[in-house]
């Protein structure tokens, strides 16, 4: 009987030992459940940059020039604008922006500045130099993932990297023209010469490139002469680039827009020279045609093939096209042959009614914010 009893008791002892640690190994599995989660969180709070509280509906960033003088302001969408710098001297020659921070170039330095701190004082702060040997000529830039991607006059695609400091090659060739980052596909478009001119594509994740196209070369005499092909102006859906080709017998220079999502590009109107696609429009400068050395300029919009004059002609061209997120697209009028002539006249289009406007002061280097920007960006209500 006490066998019995014995047994029994064994049994049951096993029972609970064995639920015990069935319990430990759930438990065990719920807590380390919890903490992926709570990692999970973790991460997702680090990738949600807050920005100050003023910057509630910006819709981009600027440079504003009145008077000679410079500033750095943040587009709001009801066209006004907020000051990130006073008005100075300091003129940059890049910006763009990423992950809460306003990046800015000027010769061979760059600097930052952080929106998510000291609520209406903000502090531009160097982030390295970087030793060029040219520090006079056209930069670009552009910041994507932790990296700050610039070239220097006639050099390869270099990317330095924030968190680590250091700076390394991405595209090894032996210039790069021209560059432009679309953040939502993760790619850098840019031309190349190497020696001829090409447009690529290169994939930042996979480092595959592509060649969209190229321009072709000529003897003329013992000497090969390669033509030129460059970018004009970029957004997140289509690049206009202007290419030098051969036509009957003679060399002419033509645009495109190259369209990012179908890879497709259309021909613009022969007397094309400056403009911008947005939303299906295109705002554009074309010449008044014929042999003159000077010749006149008209201001038009492009809608689904049907052009709309917005400026009759006049012997003044426009430059630096740019969206400013408000519903307003802007051109500055140019003119003079040398410095003691020189002067320039800005215009804001109205996109939905076309009208155009006179201006006291303009913009240069806009970055309007896209979609890769608002998913990470919570901007304090």
């Amino acid at each position: 009987m006490k066998k019995i009893f014995l047994t029994i008791c064994i049994i049951l002892l096993l029972g609970i030992m064995i639920l015990s640690l069935t319990g430990c190994g759930n438990n065990n599995q719920e807590e380390q459940g919890q903490e992926v989660q709570n990692q999970g969180e973790v991460s997702d709070q680090i990738e949600t940059v807050q920005l100050n509280a003023e910057l509630s509906d910006i819709c981009g960033f600027a440079q504003e020039i009145e008077n000679n003088k410079y500033k750095i302001v943040a587009l709001k969408t009801t066209g006004e604008s907020i000051d990130i710098t006073n008005l100075e001297a300091t003129n940059y020659e890049t910006l763009d922006y990423s992950g809460g921070n306003i990046y800015l170039q000027r010769e061979n330095n760059f600097y930052s500045i952080d929106l998510t701190k000291g609520n209406g004082n903000y502090e531009v702060t160097k982030v390295f130099t970087y030793d060029m040997e040219y520090t006079s000529y056209y930069k670009q830039m552009g910041v994507y993932e932790g990296k700050i991607y610039f070239k220097e006059y006639q050099g390869p695609l270099l990317a330095y990297d924030i968190a680590t400091g250091s700076t390394k090659t991405v595209i090894d060739t032996e210039e790069v023209v021209h560059f432009y980052i679309n953040k939502v596909s993760g790619k850098i478009y840019y031309t190349e010469r190497n020696p001829g001119c090409s447009f690529k594509v290169y994939d930042i994740a996979t480092g595959e490139i592509k060649e969209l196209d190229s321009a072709s070369n000529e003897m003329i005499g013992t000497r090969r002469y390669y033509y030129n092909l460059s970018i004009i102006t970029a957004n997140a859906e289509d690049i206009i680039y202007n290419k030098e080709e051969q036509e009957n017998g003679t060399r002419t220079t033509n645009y495109y827009l190259y369209n990012i999502e179908s890879g497709e590009k259309t021909k613009l109107d022969d007397n094309f020279m400056s403009g911008i696609y947005v939303d299906g429009k295109l705002y554009y400068e074309v010449t008044s045609g014929g042999d003159e050395m000077y010749p006149n300029y008209v201001l038009k919009v492009n809608t689904n093939g049907t052009d709309t004059i917005i400026m009759e002609e006049q012997e003044n061209s426009f430059i630096d096209f740019y969206d400013l997120g408000n519903g307003k697209i802007q051109t500055v009028m140019n003119w003079g042959q040398d410095i003691t002539t020189a002067g320039e006249q800005a215009y804001i289009i109205d996109k939905e009614t076309l009208a155009i406007e006179e201006t006291n002061h303009r913009y240069d280097l806009v970055y309007l914010i896209q979609e890769p920007d608002k998913k990470i960006v919570n901007i304090e209500k």
